[in-house]
This record gives C-alpha cells, structure tokens and sequence, in this order.
C-alpha cells in the first residue's frame, strides 16, 4: 500500500485531509439542506464544496501511483484551493449583509479566480511535482504563483478583518457567531498557510494543515450554541421530538417494568418502540418520495414556466412576444392549444393576438368585444376561469353572463381562462386548451400561470410603449422628410419661376413683334410661319402659367398646413390631389369616378394640406394596384376604375376609396398600417410609410376612422370617416 510507505509527516497530512473533506461536505450540507431559503446557508455550500475538492483531491493526489495522475489531482486540489477564499468573502458579504459596499471587490475576486482556472492546467500555473523534504511529491510552482498566493491571502485576511471589525461593533448572539467564525476559520487559513513555506524551500513541515479541519467542528459548535445561519429550528425540533417521544415510549415502559417487572414482553416492546420512532420519519420520506414522483411532469413545466416568464421581459416585438406565451405555454405544458386575446383602442374590442395548435384544429373567434359577459367577470374578479366551474354553475343557476362565458369558452375550446392586467385594466387573456394528458388544472397549476400572468403583464406593456417609441420616431423621420423637401422645394421653385418669368417675357415681347409687324406686307409662305410662331408662343406662355401652378401645388403639398382645422370642401381638395396625381402617374390609364351630389356634400372639419396628403396617397396606392392587375392578369376587358363615394351620416362623413386593382393577400391584411411594410412590388413605388401616414393623419390629426377591406385580384375599399364641420 502506498501509504504505508509513506513517512509519518506525510501520513498525518493525508488523514488529516480526509477529515477535512468528509466533515466540510457534511457541514455544508446540512446548513444548505435546514434552510434552502437563505442565500448565505447557500454561499456557505459552495464554501465547504471548495474546502472538499481541495482536501479530497489532495488525498487523491498524494496516494496517486504514477507522477501524471498525481500532477492532474495536484491541479484538481489547487481549482478547490483558488475558490476557498473568494467563496468564504462572499459568505462574510452575504453574512453581514454588506454587498452594496463590498459587491465590487466581490466580483473582481471571482473574476481574478477565473482568470487563475484558465491556466490552471498550464506550466504557467504548477510546472510539475517533484520530492520535497520529507514528501513523496510536491508541486513545483510557476510564473503566476506567486499572484495566486497574494490574491489568496489578500481576500483571506480581508474577509477575517471584515469579520473582526463587525465583531467589535455588535453586541449579543451576533457577536457570539462572529467570535467563533474569527477563531475557527482563523485557524483554518493560518493552518492551510503552512503548505506555501515548501514550496519555496523553506524547511518547514506544513503541519498547520492538521488544524484546518478545526475549523468544521468551531462552526458546528456555534451552529448549535449560537443558532448561526439560522438552523435553530432544526435543533428546537429535534429536542421536542425527543421530549414528547420519550413520554409516549416511556411511560408504557414504566408501567410495564412495575407490574410486569423485565421479561420476554421487552423484546416486542423494544422492536414497536423502535419501529414507532422510525415510522414517521419513513412515512414522510415514502411521501414526499410518492409526490415527487406524481408530481414529477406539473412541478417540471411549472419550472419551465417560471423561467419563461423571467424571460419576458426583453422581447420588444408585441407580436412574437404573443407568440411566444402561446408557444411556451402549448409546448410546455403540453396542452392541445392556446390563445391569447390582446385589446385593440381602435376596434374597443380583444383581438386574436396568437394562437398554438398541437393536435387539435379549432377556428378561433378573430375579435370578442369590450363589453361581452367574459370580460366582464374577468374585469370585476380579477381570477382565472375554469370552464368545468363555470359550466355547472350556468346548468345550475342558469345566470345568463355565465352562459354566455360558456359559450365563448366552447368557441374557443378553452378549459382555462387566464386574464392579464396592467393597473387593474384587462389588456389581453389567455385561454388554454385541455392538458394532453388529460388531467385536470390544480392549484399549483393556477398559481404559476398567475406568476406568468404579472410577467406577461409587464411585458406587453414594455412592448407596446416600445411599439409607440418606435411609432413616434417614424412619425418625426416623416415630419423631418417632408419639412426637407419642402425647403428644396422652395429653393427649386425660385429658379424655376426665374427662369418661367423670363421665358413668359422673352415669348410675350416676341408676340408684341409679330402682332406690331403682322400687318405689313409678305409672302404667304411668310404669312404661314409667323401664325405658326404666334401659336407657338402663345402656347410657350401657356405652358409658363401652368408650369408655375405645378410649383405651387408642390409647396402647398410639402409645406405642413399650419392652419389648423377649419372648413375643408372636400371636393376640392379631391379634384387638387388629383392633379397632384397627374405628375407621378398617368392619370390618362385609369378613370376616377365620384359617385356623391357635390351640392349636398357637407363641408368637414379639417387641415386641407393634410387631406390632399391623405387622398393623394389613396389615389396613388389605387392605381398602383390597379397597374399591377392590369399587367399580372391581362384581362382584355379590363379598365382601371377608382370610385369615390361621398355620404352625410349624422355628424360624420363618410367616404369610400374603391378600386378594381390587385387588392391585398388575406395574410398581409394584418401588416399594411405597420410602418416600412408594403405590397407594392419594388421599393422604388413604395415606402411602406403611406398608410401610416394616412392612419395618423385621420385618426390622430382629425379624430376620424380608417377601415380597410380588400379580396386579391379583386379590389380594395378604403373607408374615411371623417367629423363634419359645424358653424
């Protein structure tokens, strides 16, 4: 046997180290085990792990037969070693609950070990192991050693100077801990310090390791004596246990010794007193064994839950966000299906925000309106709805609101309805589909979906202020775009009307000329081409007058009205955006029809730069469509028709784009107010900022209303209401 070859110095070194291991492992255990909820009980583990791979691998490492498994060991030995300090700091920072003025120096001895175990396994670190004095092996150090030691013994000696100046500060129990901590752990490190002195070659046995383990038995006697990290209920339970069961053993054997005296009936009293002592102790671990293993697959998805609601929070996109709840959910629990409704300020109403098939197909309702008898009950209790419940109450009070809330749940095929509040305002709700399992939902169930429910809240709400944010911003790069364009505008339109002015008066001193000479007497053939330059001039200036309304017209068009609102003919400023139009497409290849009495149209209340932007957009996005049709299907009856229709209705105008172009897949329905998204071919035609635009503009600008409604290949109607303008 290799140890017995050993020399005693060496011997005692290692047997000293198995202790160590055994009782450090043991020690932190126990302390984790007695009170999971105390992060310092929890520090204090990763403590006693670092203080059992140092010991045990050191064992390992000196009974090692070959000079390679014993260097490898040597290397596992110093990873528990480089921990042992950093990790006994963070339990002295959790301990005395300084982190806020330690946390730094904290992570930075984390970071520093790190950087050690990085080249632990190098020459850098241990160069090998050779014979030392009285040992068999021992390590030969390299460059960085000598950091190592001033990192280890800086954080030591800090952690016991921390501990020694709350010590002189606190008075009672506490200071009683602190007493043992200093003198135990004092040891420790004093002790373990004696392995460097060999390392130099300095002659002197590392005999101070002995005593290290001293330091497990100090803590365990201020554990028990001095209630230290918070295990006095362990020790308080197992006194009353002793004391109530020695009463209930003790007195039948009591009576038994008096009228029976001893005997065989000992023997069976002995053996139920024994089995009575562990039979409680059997029980609850056969129990907690027995729910464990009931509970296995729910407590596992509603870790997973818990863990995904954590994860919430840095999803900024609304919609993948919405998909991800119902993904999560679905697969986690592994339920059929899910669904989540979202309100939605325009429609007042909970609109289909994501769904999650497995198995089952369902055709889910798209919206459920504000007022329906479910959101309701959810607004008014604030729980989540069970539909088992609610079925056997509507059967058996025939309430109408649960009946009601029956059938939207049978709609949707929901066992579950989970809602999901900001501020007391239901934003959206869950519905969740059966458990594949068949098993029904429990109380745990509903408690971690009320969990994932506050996190869901809070990250639909970041995602939506994100979503306005982001809305804004497009909003302001708009604004700033168009206030470009029409500062080059202006600058344009001067040199453009400079040279209008001066090709007006050059053409109209020509035709001064020719109707000052057009009296004298020429040639016929001279006749002819001076009639022919007086039309040609004439239409020159023509041309002049109408080139100088166009420059107008795209400085009204790029200048933001700042009138306000007043009363708009909306007429007008359909028949203005129209020849607007005439300069970006050819108006010529589509008819624009109004179907409305110009007399009978009432005026609206508006900004008549912002509606010529708005029916500017509509009859530029119609003939696109209708360009596209034309050119996809080839219809050879086909014509391009843009109908307007025009109609009062109480205090509201409302009015009807409709084209006979391309229209909108069913799919992209969804997406075409969303900001840089368009249908339009190539990105030379479209923005994606249109519509956007158009939105804002009507709804945010004029309280008014946009609705869309288009079938593919077939056409498209955009409806505006708008408010009409009263005296």
């Amino acid at each position: 046997m290799i140890f017995n070859q050993l020399k005693f110095i060496e011997q005692l070194y290692i047997a000293s180290s198995v202790i160590t291991s055994i009782g450090s492992l043991a020690l932190g255990i126990i302390v984790f085990l007695k009170n999971t909820k105390r992060k310092v009980n929890f520090v204090y583990l990763f403590t006693s792990l670092s203080v059992f791979i140092w010991s045990f691998a050191l064992i390992i490492c000196h009974l090692s037969p070959n000079i390679n498994n014993a260097l490898f060991w040597n290397r596992i030995l110093h990873f528990g070693s480089i921990f042992i300090p950093i990790t006994f700091f963070h339990f002295v920072v959790e301990l005395l609950g300084v982190y806020k003025e330690k946390g730094r120096i904290l992570w930075f001895g984390y970071f520093i070990a790190l950087c050690f175990c990085l080249i632990l396994f190098t020459d850098l670190f241990i160069k090998g192991l050779q014979p030392k004095f009285d040992f068999r092996i021992w390590p030969v150090p390299g460059v960085t050693y000598p950091f190592f030691m001033l990192y280890h013994n800086f954080y030591a000696i800090f952690s016991l100077y921390i501990v020694y100046v709350y010590f002189n500060k606190s008075t009672g129990i506490f200071r009683e801990q602190l007493k043992w901590i200093l003198i135990g752990v004092s040891i420790a490190f004093a002790g373990g310090g004696t392995n460097y002195l060999y390392f130099y070659n300095i002659h002197f046995p590392p005999i101070g390791n002995i005593f290290v383990f001293s330091y497990i038995f100090i803590l365990a006697y201020a554990i028990i004596k001095y209630r230290l990290m918070d295990i006095k209920v362990v020790i308080t339970r197992a006194t009353i246990f002793l004391i109530v069961y020695s009463l209930i053993l003790g007195v039948p054997f009591w009576f038994g010794f008096r009228i029976l005296g001893d005997g065989l009936w000992v023997l069976p009293m002995s053996l139920m007193g024994i089995f009575a002592t562990l039979g409680p102790f059997i029980y609850f671990f056969i129990q907690k064994r027995t729910e464990d293993g009931i509970l296995k697959e729910q407590r596992s998805y509603q870790s997973a839950l818990r863990q995904a609601s954590a994860g919430m929070g840095r999803i900024k996109d609304l919609n993948k966000l919405l998909h991800m709840i119902v993904y999560v959910l679905t697969r986690t629990v592994r339920l059929e299906h899910s669904v989540v409704y979202i309100y939605d300020d325009l429609s007042k109403a909970y609109k289909l925000g994501a769904f999650k098939h497995r198995n089952s197909v369902v055709d889910f309702c798209e919206s459920i309106v504000d007022g329906h008898s479910i959101v309701v009950y959810l607004t008014k209790n604030h729980l989540p709805i069970i539909f088992e419940e609610v079925r056997q109450k509507s059967q058996d009070t025939q309430d109408s609101q649960l009946v009601n809330i029956k059938i939207i749940m049978q709609e949707i095929d929901a066992a579950l309805i989970v809602p999901i509040y900001i501020d007391n305002k239901l934003i959206a709700f869950v519905g969740l589909g059966k458990k594949e399992s068949g098993k029904p939902y429990s109380e745990d169930d509903l408690a971690v979906f009320s969990i994932l429910s506050n996190q869901a809240a809070l990250a639909i709400e970041n995602a939506q202020f994100y979503e306005d944010m982001k809305a804004t911003q497009e909003q302001l790069f708009q604004a700033e775009k168009m206030a470009t364009i029409g500062i080059m505008a202006d600058g344009l339109s001067h040199q453009i009307n400079n040279r209008f002015h001066a090709m007006g008066f050059i053409s109209g001193d020509a035709l001064d000329t020719i109707k000052i000479n057009k009296n004298l007497e020429m040639s016929d053939k001279t006749k002819e081409i001076m009639n022919e330059l007086e039309r040609a001039l004439i239409r020159i200036q023509e041309n002049v007058t109408q080139g100088g309304e166009v420059v107008q017209g795209l400085l009204k068009y790029t200048r933001k009205g700042e009138q306000g609102l007043s009363s708009v003919d909306v007429d007008v400023v359909i028949s203005s955006s129209y020849e607007m139009a005439q300069f970006k497409i050819k108006t010529h290849q589509m008819t624009l029809a109004r179907n409305y009495d110009k007399a009978l149209l009432p005026k609206v209340k508006g900004n008549s730069t912002q509606l010529q932007e708005v029916f500017f957009n509509l009859i530029d996005n119609a003939y696109d469509a209708m360009m596209q049709r034309k050119n996809d299907l080839r219809e050879p009856d086909y014509h391009p028709i843009l109908t307007i229709h025009a109609k009062a209705n109480g205090n509201i105008l409302e009015m009807i784009f409709e084209d006979n172009g391309a229209g909108v897949k069913e799919e992209d329905v969804q997406k075409l107010f969303t900001p840089f998204f368009t249908t339009k071919l190539s990105s030379k035609k479209g923005t994606g900022l249109g519509l956007y635009v158009i939105r804002k503009i009507i709804e945010d600008n004029h309280q008014g209303k946009v609705e869309f409604s288009s079938k593919f290949m077939v056409g498209t109607q955009m409806k505006i209401y708008l408010p009409i303008f009263k005296d």
